[in-house]
């Protein structure tokens, strides 16, 4: 199984982060704030009760879930030796630019990094980086964790193989 990242604690990221974790993958969840990070993990908790009700939580069980989920608030941690990233922070260019800058600096060259972004191109965000071939929008129809339905958007200079799940 994968190493994910979670960048950002709204609903789709919180609801990333029940994805990835009911999926099998160990999750780490970033968040500036411990009181996100503590409704994420509210939020997934309370998901899988109901999803369990309608038999639809998986073969897992609620705990076993859970465990796979880490927050912390410190981004190099959330990244380090990551598989995969899905960006769920504020629909501003500038936040964006900020974060994968800084991103570019953290992570090795064959992580992929998605983002969830609904109304911004990747390539608004990730000209320029090391890493800009392994970037893309991976945007999901809402709420993720309910809707296995995802956009996958590339860059003008995003691999193919990232395109197609070809990584890793």
């Amino acid at each position: 199984m994968a190493m994910v990242a979670i960048l950002g604690t709204g609903v789709v990221g919180s609801s990333w982060a029940l994805v990835f974790a009911c999926a099998g993958h160990e999750v780490r969840i970033f968040d500036i704030s411990e009181d996100a990070l503590a409704a994420t993990t509210a939020f997934v908790r309370q998901a899988l009760v109901d999803l369990e009700k309608e038999e639809l939580a998986g073969p897992d069980g609620i705990d076993a879930v859970m465990s796979r989920l880490h927050t912390t608030t410190d981004l190099a941690k959330a990244v380090a030796n990551v598989d995969y990233i899905q960006e769920s922070l504020p629909e501003r260019v500038e936040i964006k630019r900020s974060l994968y800058k800084a991103l570019d600096e953290l992570v090795s060259s064959s992580t992929v990094i998605g983002s969830s972004t609904s109304g911004l191109p990747a390539s608004s965000f990730t000209e320029g980086l090391r890493n800009a071939a392994r970037c893309l929008v991976v945007h999901p129809i809402n709420p993720p964790h309910l809707i296995p339905l995802v956009e996958i958007i590339p860059a003008p200079w995003t691999e193919a193989s990232t395109v197609s799940g070809q990584w890793g």
